[in-house]
């Protein structure tokens, strides 16, 4: 597993243990109960030794999808034939991050590498406190100018009560841009630039409340409101922009989400599975400012197995519907957006509802290696694990549009695409793809994009 270490598993021979003593060392700035409330175990506790080597591995994989440490080591000696110690070292991130921001501001980084247009640049400066007060809160603060502007201040704490079942997040976040993608043509994004006016700003406020019980599964219930103003001129290029030739929209959002989530590692998963399900309505007529009224439904269902020593195949998918024959364009999405099929990268595919199915087979090329780089001298960042993949997929799907223009080919017809690709896995939770993939529409080419497929 990234970033883990191999623990000492006890002898199937001894029949039932019980936990004599727990002792975690190495968290400097996280919390106990923090860590204590990943474990599948506790002091006291009596278990079959089969029961107790894998409430270790799932602990330790629930310690590591934290994102508080890079390595989670874990012993056990015997204090009598049925008495054990248990031993958790951990060596915690780096938590303090300000970033000076140069980004693309495009869908994907491929498709900033094949329309190379530099003046959908971002640039600006973030600070960002994870681990803050070593409760595992977030807290991040955004300063970005360019392309699409944006000042944000976001706070998270998943630990709000005592019982550390009940979280918040609160989210507020202003934009404007003085370029806009204002409709989609030929199936690719069309701009309108206005570089001495902006020509969109938008403004979003968010609360979001969460209940996790146990390990595996939240319950998500988020409210937003939205207000985004836009000049006449893409009024008059796309009347349907915020639909019915309007220059502004408010309304008011309520969704909830349930995630249950058993990945062995939820930025890079080779085993486990995850689902997910999303029920929300845009538009909930508060105060008579509601502009719109959609009801969407999103199901996502993706598992992942070890089918023999260093191979491992995976598939799943994703459905959205929505009850809205046609939405304002600046709500409308589909695929190319934060779902693509491979190879349609460069694509952007409207529609109200789809369905798309992902499947991989992937050969493990190097196995998780850790190297010490003594020169680099931060014991942050000079201990860097890394693992590399070779692997064969396939991507299908289908787009529903109610009302197309005709210059889009992409929606109402089946999509599919192959390929091959190598996957480099390394610390901080970082994912490279290289990737090669087909589709019968064309063109063929070489992809790179960051974090996981699916």
């Amino acid at each position: 597993m990234v970033g883990s270490a191999q623990s000492n598993p006890l002898p199937a021979d001894t029949n039932r243990v019980i936990i004599a003593k727990l002792v975690i060392a190495g968290n400097k700035t996280t919390k106990e109960s923090i860590i204590r409330r990943e474990l599948l175990f506790n002091s006291g506790d009596t278990t079959s030794v089969e029961n107790f080597n894998r409430f270790v591995e799932k602990s330790k994989e629930n310690l590591l999808n934290t994102s508080l440490f890079n390595y989670v080591y874990v012993n056990t000696f015997h204090e009598s034939p049925t008495h054990i110690s248990v031993y958790i070292l951990l060596e915690e991130r780096w938590y303090l991050w300000p970033y000076a921001i140069f980004e693309h501001a495009d869908r994907n980084f491929s498709a900033f590498l094949n329309e190379k247009d530099w003046s959908r640049i971002n640039y600006g400066l973030m600070l960002v406190k994870n681990n803050f007060r070593g409760k595992r809160e977030t807290i991040k603060a955004k300063f970005r100018l360019g392309y699409k502007e944006q000042y944000q201040i976001y706070y998270d704490n998943p630990y709000l009560s005592k019982n550390q079942k009940h979280g918040i997040t609160t989210d507020i976040a202003y934009f404007r841009q003085k370029q806009v993608q204002y409709i989609t043509l030929n199936d690719k994004p069309q701009q309108y630039s206005n570089f001495s006016d902006y020509m969109l700003t938008h403004q979003n406020y968010n609360f979001t409340y969460y209940y996790r019980n146990k390990h595996y599964t939240v319950h998500k219930l988020s409210t937003n409101y939205t207000k985004a103003s836009v000049a006449d001129t893409i009024v008059s290029l796309n009347p349907i922009f915020f639909g019915n030739n309007k220059n502004q929209l408010r309304y008011f959002s309520l969704a909830y989400i349930m995630d249950h989530d058993k990945r062995d590692y939820k930025y890079y998963p080779l085993t486990g599975y995850n689902l997910t399900f999303i029920l929300s309505r845009k538009g909930l007529n508060l105060f008579n400012t509601d502009q719109i009224n959609i009801w969407d439904l999103q199901t996502s269902a993706y598992t992942y197995f070890n089918i023999y020593k260093r191979w491992y195949t995976g598939t799943g998918g994703k459905l959205k519907l929505s009850t809205r024959k046609k939405q304002p364009y600046f709500i409308e999405s589909a695929l190319g957006y934060e779902e693509f099929l491979r190879s349609f990268e460069f694509n952007l595919i409207d529609g109200q509802h789809y369905i798309i199915n992902r499947a991989f087979l992937k050969y493990e090329v190097i196995p998780t290696r850790v190297k010490v780089i003594e020169s680099w001298g931060w014991s942050k960042f000079n201990k860097i694990h890394y693992a590399l993949y070779t692997n064969v997929f396939f991507d299908h799907g289908y787009v529903y549009n109610i009302l197309p223009d005709p210059s889009n080919k992409l929606p109402n017809q089946y999509l599919y695409s192959f390929g091959l690709g190598v996957d480099l896995v390394t610390y901080y939770d970082q994912v490279f793809r290289f990737e090669y993939s087909v589709n019968p529409n064309g063109p063929d080419g070489f992809f790179i994009h960051l974090g996981k497929a699916f």
